[in-house]
């Protein structure tokens, strides 16, 4: 049985993705992408002072990573901020590399290890550069660069003669194909530019982010007022629903008592004045009829007593305006040796033809 001891990669991974390699690449892409002529002017770019091998001096600006370009003629009698000094053709070694295509770590380990396996130098004292040909160096499926390689002490040397005030500078190798570039060797001032270019870049990023701060303030700030109308809408509402609460209810209150006057308005209305009945019957009745009993409901009557003719009675009953339905229940009686009539009436009083005064009495009429 076969066990693995080797040590478990501790490369963060996803779904078989080194994600620092793919990191690289990305900001190996984004950093070409900066340094392209057209987009250039978007990042802090330095410009250097070259004081050039033939010995005039230019301005000159970084084209990618350890490879410049030149601009113009400078001036030695000008300030500026950044110095490089090119080195002579007869202190400096050239070499051709064709390598797989590499992330830019791994490619400058690479370079590295050509670098110190080529150089006739101690390992202490081997300075080297090296730049990508043809822009992004890459051709057929591999990378085409130009090792440059010189030494300490050599450079040191030179740099007596050529700048005897001294002073930080970078030191440069003209491009072997391209006599407007040049290639950084590592190891010199390239630092404070590099550390400038750096704090340009942060002071860009944190305006980049102040910027779109401010824009999503500006885009924001129109709906925040609107949601704070309507927060403000929403309280003055409820503070209005509160205060009216009382009022409200009262006037609830004052409709439900106005209903119930006009439920009781129409009960009252719709009943008979037992009074004025009463007088009615008794004027429109003889004498000779007795009312024994009188009962309303609502608009209905109901009497009953005795009266020498029913027949008659409900006539005159029926003639009088505003009786109709009158009628008797009950068969009318007449005891063995009466001379009336035992009756029971019922009739509807019409309340549009309620009599509003009592008629005359009639002759012969007893209650």
């Amino acid at each position: 049985m076969n066990i693995d001891m080797s040590t478990p990669s501790l490369q963060p991974r996803l779904f078989g993705l080194d994600l620092h390699a793919a990191w690289r690449e990305i900001r190996q892409a984004w950093s070409k992408v900066l340094h392209l002529p057209a987009l250039a002017w978007l990042g802090p770019q330095p410009i250097i002072l070259l004081h050039e091998a033939e010995g005039s001096q230019g301005w000159w600006r970084p084209l990618g990573e350890g490879a410049f370009v030149r601009l113009r003629d400078g001036s030695a009698s000008v300030q500026a901020a950044f110095r490089a000094v090119e080195l002579p053709e007869e202190i400096v070694l050239r070499k051709q590399l064709v390598l797989p295509p590499l992330v830019d770590g791994e490619l400058r380990r690479a370079i590295a290890l050509q670098a110190q396996a080529i150089s006739p130098f101690p390992a202490a004292d081997l300075v080297w550069g090296c730049g990508l040909k043809d822009g992004a160096g890459f051709k057929g499926g591999h990378v085409h660069a130009e090792l440059v390689l010189a030494s300490r002490m050599g450079i040191d040397h030179y740099l007596a003669q050529r700048i005897p005030q001294g002073g930080a500078v970078e030191i440069w190798v003209r491009g072997g194909d391209e006599k407007n570039t040049a290639i950084g060797l590592h190891g010199f001032a390239e630092g404070l530019r590099q550390r400038a270019q750096r704090r340009g870049w942060a002071k860009l990023g944190v305006a980049f982010v102040l910027c779109v701060a401010l824009l999503l303030a500006i885009a924001i700030t129109p709906v925040l007022q609107l949601r704070e109308r309507a927060l403000q809408a929403v309280a003055a509402f409820t503070q209005l629903t509160e205060r009216a609460r009382p009022h409200v209810a009262k006037r609830e209150a004052l409709l439900e008592a106005n209903e119930q006057v006009h439920t009781l308005g129409a009960i009252v209305g719709n009943r008979l004045n037992p009074l004025r009945t009463m007088q009615t019957l008794t004027a429109m009745l003889g004498d000779d009829t007795v009312l024994q009993r009188l009962q309303i409901e609502g608009r209905n009557v109901t009497i009953a007593g005795q009266t020498p003719d029913t027949a008659a009675m409900m006539q005159k009953l029926s003639a009088y305006p505003g009786f109709k339905g009158v009628r008797a229940p009950t068969a009318v009686t007449r005891p063995p040796g009466a001379t009336k009539d035992a009756f029971q009436v019922e009739f509807t009083i019409d309340g549009e033809s309620e009599p509003a005064m009592p008629l005359a009495p009639a002759s012969g009429a007893s209650s």
